[in-house]
């Protein structure tokens, strides 16, 4: 009802132990499918790549609640490496599509495989 083509919806800050969060984020996805046909289109699920193992558990949570669609893989500007999106893509056979090199939008990428795979063995 007011002509926007894209609505973006950040729900930062759940945590997947806390069941009303969780809930709340179901009900978002429910109110945009009615909203929209289809909706929504694209889901992303932001994984801080210092996590470790919790991010399988965290990824898989989540994705059971609102069926992610990708990954965002932040923080690879530092020391860490995000090897745990491996994990991650695998155990739920989703996509890696953006990387964060730092904190500004000008070092949000789009994922390039080659290049990650080089960064994580140091090639």
């Amino acid at each position: 009802s007011r002509g926007t083509d894209v609505v973006i919806c950040d729900t930062a800050g759940r945590l997947h132990t806390r069941s009303n969060l969780m809930e709340e984020l179901k009900k978002i996805a429910r109110v945009a499918a009615k909203a929209c046909a289809g909706a929504p289109h694209e889901v992303l699920l932001v994984i801080d790549a210092t996590t470790g193992q919790n991010a399988v558990a965290q990824a898989e949570l989540f994705h059971d609640a609102v069926n992610v669609t990708g990954l965002v893989l932040t923080k690879l500007d530092g020391t860490a490496k995000g090897g745990i999106a491996v994990a991650v893509c695998d155990k739920l056979g989703i996509p890696i599509k953006y990387v964060g090199m730092g904190e500004g939008l000008e070092d949000l990428h789009p994922f390039n495989a080659e290049n990650f795979v080089r960064a994580l063995l140091d090639l």
